[in-house]
């Protein structure tokens, strides 16, 4: 039984890692923005002109998507590169007319080929939970504690390999 829990272990650790290497692939070689993870993106809402449906703060998960339609919220690129998550309100073949559910205007047209995707689910929790995780100080305690660990994983293996040093030399002195 615990060789399985030492596999599954190991199998998670290395699909972590294939995930981490994907993402910093996507974000630093091909300069991807939103970084997306098999054509999906997480981002985090951070106006109100969603809102009741989605609300400032919450985590959307924007999924690429062949065809749009009228009534989708999807997140597109405005014309200076920022993010804009809305719902579709026109749309011909090539461009697409959104806007915010608590706006009273239609945001510009765009084109289709700005949007990211559609999103596919959103929580308030999750979204809460990411933003407490990403505070700065929240990141500092979680290098302290990760680089604390290290030097413990270090110091045991030294202390092991001590141990194993003097238990040789007092089996080769008998």
């Amino acid at each position: 039984m615990k060789r399985i829990i030492e596999l599954l272990k190991d199998l998670l650790i290395i699909f972590l890692v294939i995930i981490l290497i994907n993402v910093l692939y996507s974000k630093f070689i091909l300069k991807e923005y939103p970084t997306k993870l098999f054509g999906n993106a997480l981002l985090i809402v951070t106006t109100g002109s969603m809102e009741p449906t989605i609300k400032s703060g919450e985590l959307v998960v924007v999924k690429e998507q062949e065809i749009y339609e009228i009534g989708d919220v999807v997140t597109y690129k405005d014309n200076e590169g920022f993010l804009i998550t809305h719902r579709i309100v026109e749309k011909d073949e090539e461009s697409i007319v959104t806007k915010g559910d608590a706006n009273n205007l239609n945001d510009e047209k765009s084109l289709l080929k700005t949007v990211e995707g559609k999103v596919i689910y959103h929580s308030k929790i999750l979204g809460d939970f990411i933003l407490y995780w990403l505070k700065p100080i929240v990141v500092a305690y979680l290098v302290l504690i990760l680089i604390i660990n290290l030097f413990k994983v270090a110091f045991r293996k030294e202390e092991r390999s001590t141990k194993d040093e003097e238990k040789n030399n007092s089996d080769n002195t008998n």
